[in-house]
């Protein structure tokens, strides 16, 4: 998935977002020193709970240059999934520190943790989930419990009006044609929405959704953890129906099965 589309005007934005991320060591320390859990799956709902209610805001990502940006008082579904993924890998470390976070943050979000450039960020969930993987931070389960799908994702090159960064910089949009090239050589795999119902007992609490689009050139629309309770599955997000973090009260099949544009799921699983 792309990263939010980016408004013509969000670059106006910079000063507050800026000011946004600037309490930013003082909200992950106190998430760190919150009660010890026993799984990752256990301290990922933990961390993502205890983001309830926090504004979705679309585009915090994006400032002149780039940069690493660690805002936690606003999140979209991509950046809610990046932080809590963060977070919580590493309450469970040795290295319980701020510092640690922002690098585990940067390996997440960054083409081998390097800052290079907007190109340098992730900006597909079909490419972070492969780069996480090969950092041997999630496991795709989808090839195990989905099936493949043939799709050519190029809605970033395709789209460049909606990229100020490279809207009119050749440059930088030919490194993303390239990484779309790139990205070509990979199967894509997902649970289709029609087999979700049959498929869904094997996801776990804690599992990171993501659901396919069926937009051209898009991989998925949206993301976020699954959570069981009381034997139905649902999903912990940043919402944009609802303009803010929540666990949901539709089932996840529901929502699927609501939303038009979603094909199906994958599912990475954090380890």
């Amino acid at each position: 998935m792309t990263r939010k589309i980016i408004l013509k005007f969000a670059f106006l934005l910079f000063p507050a977002l800026a000011f946004a991320q600037s309490n930013s060591q003082q909200i992950v320390e106190a998430r760190l020193k919150l009660p010890q859990k026993n799984t990752l799956a256990e301290t990922i709902v933990q961390i993502g709970e205890s983001f309830a209610g926090l504004p979705y805001t679309a585009s915090t990502l994006e400032f002149a240059s780039e940069q690493l940006v660690c805002n936690l008082n606003e999140f979209d579904c991509y950046t809610f999934v990046e932080n809590v993924l963060a977070i919580s890998l590493t309450k469970l470390s040795k290295d319980k520190t701020y510092e640690n976070y922002r690098r585990t943050l940067q390996n997440l979000r960054y083409r081998n943790g390097e800052i290079n450039g907007y190109a340098s960020r992730i900006h597909y969930f079909f490419d972070w989930a492969k780069h996480a993987e090969a950092n041997g931070l999630v496991q795709d389960m989808s090839p195990e419990i989905g099936q493949k799908v043939t799709k050519k994702i190029n809605f970033m090159s395709t789209h460049r009006q909606f990229y100020p960064a490279f809207a009119t910089d050749d440059k930088v949009w030919n490194e993303i044609k390239m990484m779309e090239s790139n990205l070509s050589g990979h199967e894509l795999f997902e649970i289709p929405k029609a087999k979700f119902a049959a498929n869904e007992s094997q996801i776990r609490t804690g599992d990171i959704i993501a659901f396919t689009s069926t937009v051209p050139g898009l991989d998925v629309n949206h993301e976020g953890f699954a959570v069981w309770k009381n034997g139905k599955l649902y999903l912990m997000h940043a919402s944009l129906d609802f303009k803010k973090v929540i666990v949901s009260t539709e089932t996840m099949g529901e929502y699927l099965n609501r939303i038009k544009k979603h094909a199906g799921v994958m599912v990475l699983r954090p380890i």
